[in-house]
């Protein structure tokens, strides 16, 4: 049996983190190192130049110039994010006019009011298409007149 304080054939393991030598200080969380100036530091500090760092030190309670980045970046990812909003309404509601004004586009009101009895004597539709009848002649001895805003698809 090993006496008190001797290692013997035990599993109990010894004190060994206990050392002042072999102590490691952790390390800090945030480090005071200067930041080099990257794009995205750039145009945080662009899209928030109406906030200086004295109003932000004062009105919004942020002594540090880390949390002061940290705020213009928030600022800078919202503005991105307000921008791809913007490009992705221009695509869905006005780029179909950006390619196809009105005076060449075929719009739905343009394939409706074909089906007016009123719009004209002899207009019928085909596949979409309108199609005067008026100076037809028809070669068979089928009486075929058409009535107008008639769909023949």
């Amino acid at each position: 049996m090993p006496v008190r304080g001797e290692r013997g054939a035990t599993l109990r393991r010894g004190r060994t983190l206990v050392r002042s030598e072999r102590r490691q200080d952790p390390e800090p969380m945030i480090k005071k190192e200067k930041r080099k100036l990257t794009p995205w530091v750039i145009y945080s500090r662009i899209i928030s130049f109406w906030a200086p760092g004295i109003l932000l030190t004062k009105l919004g309670k942020m002594p540090e110039p880390g949390m002061q980045q940290a705020w213009r970046e928030k600022v800078a990812l919202v503005s991105l994010i307000m921008l791809v909003c913007a490009i992705v309404v221009y695509i869905t509601i006005f780029l179909a006019t950006t390619f196809c004004p009105q005076s060449v586009a075929k719009t739905q009101y343009d394939v409706f009011k074909y089906d007016d009895p009123n719009s004209g004597p002899g207009i019928i539709g085909i596949l979409g298409g309108a199609f005067s009848t008026e100076n037809a002649t028809w070669t068979t001895k089928l009486d075929f007149t058409p009535k107008a805003g008639q769909d023949l698809t």
